[in-house]
């Protein structure tokens, strides 16, 4: 069993938000290297990047040559996003390395990824329908003529697994990967667990009860109770509060200088609501 890093994505805060590719180019490399030459020689590693198509809030985005790594920016939220896919992965694989990675910027995650490769033949459905618990109680199979896909807690949710295996004559048939996938908040968290976490047998270990994966080929190495941790209701609401201020705020001022909303009578309508929002 092969457990490791998988994918990434983070934003790092700028002060001026990029007009062309090239500024892009160049804030990205600076607003890295101002978490270490490490973070800014991982993205970058010495590849050429190209302009590429954007996606909603960013304007700009360049990708990395080699198809691993794309970066964002040129918005109204004062950031760059790095998304780091599997394809630029390979050296963030080691633990040490990994929680070396992401330690400084746990708190600016906004997607992890964590996948297990097991040699065996166990099919994803067997596998994943081996749980002693009914934590996850969203569970969807695909089957296609590439492989076989399950879905553990929905995807649409801020965190779930996707235990998966390909048909042959792919490279990887021969592997079941179980990926696990988290979101917003909860990518933050997960990366401050994989930072403090023993080895990547421990942190798969957690992850494995997490999900409650009882099946024999499910051997992590590390034995442990724990799970990793989720968002208290204290958390939430801080994250509110930031979406709130970062993300409503600005929205309101457009609509407002726009004309297209009067302040008073919104707010008039925000405190005439129930304590329930009705």
């Amino acid at each position: 069993m092969y457990p490791h890093l998988d994918w990434l994505s983070f934003t790092l805060e700028i002060e001026h938000e990029p007009i062309t590719h090239e500024d892009l180019y160049h804030t990205a490399r600076a607003v890295l290297r101002k978490v270490s030459n490490d973070h800014e020689a991982f993205v970058f590693d010495r590849r050429g990047f190209e302009p590429s198509t954007s996606r909603a809030p960013y304007r700009l985005c360049l990708e990395r040559a080699d198809h691993g790594i794309r970066v964002y920016s040129g918005s109204t939220t004062n950031t760059v996003l790095f998304e780091c896919g599997g394809r630029s992965m390979p050296p963030l694989h080691g633990h040490d390395v990994a929680a070396a990675f992401v330690a400084p910027i746990c708190h600016r995650m906004s997607r992890l990824d964590y996948a297990a490769d097991i040699v065996c033949d166990t099919r994803p459905a067997d596998f994943a329908n081996e749980r002693d618990s009914k934590a996850f109680r969203s569970i969807s199979f695909i089957r296609s003529d590439t492989g076989e896909t399950v879905y553990v807690g929905s995807p649409k949710s801020d965190r779930f697994c996707r235990v998966y295996r390909y048909n042959p004559p792919h490279p990887r048939s021969h592997l079941l990967r179980v990926e696990y996938v988290f979101k917003r908040g909860l990518a933050r968290i997960a990366a401050e667990d994989l930072a403090e976490s023993k080895s990547a047998s421990h942190f798969a270990a957690r992850l494995g009860r997490t999900w409650a994966f009882t099946h024999k080929v499910w051997q992590p190495d590390y034995y442990t109770d724990e799970k990793v941790k989720t968002a208290s209701t204290t958390q939430r609401q801080e994250d509110t509060v930031a979406w709130l201020y970062k993300q409503v705020a600005p929205a309101v001022q457009r609509l407002m200088a726009d004309g297209a909303l009067d302040l008073n009578d919104w707010l008039q309508h925000v405190f005439a609501l129930g304590p329930d929002g009705d």
